[in-house]
């Protein structure tokens, strides 16, 4: 477990990201605090920021069809859990998925997501990151 900066500095130098990187993970309170400092608020500019972060260090493949994302946007950076559901977890690249277009939109209307290859390792996630986020670890 990831606890302090110099730990999270140090796997950063070794070529890690402990913010995805499922093999190292960080206390929330750490993690929280290096989302604040590495993308700021949630506006405009720190929306900008997080996403060309998750588009650069995830794989361009859409998660759900596995088809190849040629012209990656922001919109292919999907939150599992919407911004508007849980502005704290916004910044947290552990609550998005990597979709197409069409995926995209799939998921985003919930009527719709029934049979979809994601939803199960999505419910997992959501009941994850509801406990770490609301102090239930």
């Amino acid at each position: 477990m990831i606890e302090t900066r110099e730990e999270y500095g140090y796997a950063v130098e070794r070529g890690y990201e402990p913010l995805i990187d499922e093999r190292l993970p960080m206390s929330h309170a750490l993690r929280v605090e290096v989302q604040k400092e590495r993308f700021g608020k949630n506006d405009a500019v720190g929306n900008h920021k997080f996403y060309r972060f998750c588009l650069s260090r995830l794989p361009l493949i859409c998660e759900e069809c596995r088809r190849p994302i040629r012209t990656p946007s922001a919109y292919n950076v999907s939150h599992i859990i919407s911004r508007g559901a849980d502005a704290r977890m916004a910044h947290d690249p552990r609550n998005v998925n990597i979709l197409c277009e069409h995926c995209h939109e799939r998921w985003e209307h919930s009527t719709t997501r029934t049979g979809m290859r994601i939803l199960e390792k999505n419910n997992r996630r959501i009941e994850q990151l509801k406990k770490e986020y609301n102090g239930v670890e």
